[in-house]
């Protein structure tokens, strides 16, 4: 009882304090006591104000509607009442047409996929639609998924993904620092697949363009390069076989295989359009660019073992010329530019065979491992057929290990992979237990929940 009443005296103590201590502070600073009543008042004024505010906003809502916690029946008829913050955690199961794809974040440019833009070359690549009717629905990945790239347009993206972009926390600190890499490489790869609608940066300002299609008559032999001037005759005579001078010389290369980027010869020029379509319809071109090919082949010990096809193996000398590539890491930036040139200029089916070689070697021979992390970052994705990109992708996932630190696809395309089996081929002893497979579809749906 007597600590009631104790408990009860201090509001009047509080009271009479602060009335006392107001009362000494208007007798002697007057100006400072009105300032603090006016703040006082605006406040009470601003809190009388506020629920009013409150009420008014809110009506009473008829019988059957749906409240602000429910989704409306007559929007979405197949969702059933649940909670919001239910609904905001789960991933939607709505199926998109065929053929919708989401390009928020990416440039709205004109180029379609993988360089469909010309269409009057006759091998343009089918587009999504054409090609994977019926066949890509376990290949449509949402904005949320643990591994989402936005310039890797090797999947369709889910057009009513809740996110624009892909979230991080905790969960993907594992990945931070390769899965940037392989961001930085998929924006420059993005960039060639669809005819650059990018900018290239300080480079790109600096480029060179002639008037008489340069690399046209290079490759027709009517010019001399520069400034090491051969003819593309000479070369295919005296640079064959003499390997130190491939390895020690770096101005030939934007020569022999041309693009429409700059290269480190400011002395070359880049590709234009119409060089483009007049190389592919000259014979005597295509054939010096196949044998430009071969030279460079041999030089990395490999050979051509089908024109027709583009198949390629070993060579004779590839194992003096294999440790070559793991001393010398600068070829790996050729081997991204040849690729890209044999895209550009015709022989676009000379790419996966060649891009499959290098994973034979680096994921299952393990010959090159200084070669891994471009093959997998740049070499994989130069591949314009998408539906090659995607055979190399689940290639290259059944023999990567450690499997669980795969990240050149979307969580969600990696789920799929294992449901469909091993692919042929595959040297990768380890099958996967459905232990694996729910291991891997439960960590990306808790990041999901976890951080949205």
């Amino acid at each position: 009882m007597h600590l009631l009443i104790r408990a009860g005296c201090y509001p009047f103590r509080l009271l009479r304090y602060t009335f006392t201590f107001c009362w000494k502070l208007f007798c002697r600073r007057p100006r400072i006591i009105f300032a603090y009543t006016s703040v006082g008042l605006m406040s009470c004024l601003l809190l009388c104000l506020q629920p009013k505010k409150r009420s008014s906003s809110k009506r009473a809502k008829p019988a059957g509607e749906p409240t602000d916690d429910e989704p409306n029946p007559t929007l979405f008829p197949d969702r059933q009442t649940t909670n919001v913050k239910e609904n905001q955690r789960s991933i939607p199961d709505r199926e998109p047409t065929e053929g919708r794809q989401n390009q928020e974040s990416i440039p709205d440019q004109e180029p379609t996929e993988d360089g469909e833009k010309q269409e009057s070359i006759s091998d343009r690549e089918p587009t999504d639609k054409e090609e994977n009717a019926g066949h890509n629905e376990p290949y449509r990945v949402e904005r949320t998924d643990l591994l989402y790239c936005e310039y890797d347009t090797t999947w369709e993206t889910l057009a009513d993904s809740q996110s624009d972009r892909r979230p991080r926390g905790s969960t993907q600190r594992a990945y931070d620092y390769e899965f940037n890499r392989f961001e930085n490489a998929a924006k420059d790869m993005y960039n060639y697949r669809h005819d650059y609608p990018l900018p290239m940066g300080r480079s790109y300002h600096r480029r060179k363009q002639g008037t008489d299609m340069p690399n046209l008559t290079f490759y027709l032999g009517e010019r001399a390069s520069e400034p090491d001037g051969f003819s593309i005759g000479e070369f295919h005579k005296t640079w064959r076989g003499d390997f130190s001078r491939l390895e020690r010389v770096h101005s030939f290369v934007q020569w022999i295989f041309p693009l429409q980027e700059v290269g480190m010869n400011d002395e070359a020029f880049v590709l234009t359009k119409q060089e483009i379509e007049a190389f592919r319809k000259d014979e005597t071109a295509k054939l010096n660019l196949q044998q430009s090919y071969r030279l460079m082949l041999d030089f990395y010990g490999i050979e051509l073992s089908n024109p027709e096809t583009g198949a390629v193996g070993r060579a004779s000398n590839w194992p003096e010329r294999f440790e070559n590539m793991n001393w010398h890491t600068h070829n790996n930036l050729r081997l991204t530019r040849i690729l890209k040139c044999l895209g550009t200029l015709g022989f676009r089916h000379y790419q996966a065979p060649l891009v499959r070689f290098f994973l034979e070697e680096t994921l299952v021979q393990g010959k090159l491992p200084a070669v891994k992390e471009s093959v997998l970052n740049y070499f994989l994705f130069a591949v314009l057929d998408r539906a090659q990109r995607r055979e190399l992708v689940r290639f290259a996932f059944w023999n990567y290990e450690p499997r669980e630190k795969f990240i050149w696809c979307p969580k969600k395309i990696q789920e799929a992979f294992l449901w469909e089996g091993r692919p042929a081929g595959c040297s990768n002893p380890a099958d996967p237990s459905s232990e694996e497979l729910r291991q891997v579809e439960e960590e990306n749906n808790d990041f999901i929940q976890t951080e949205l």
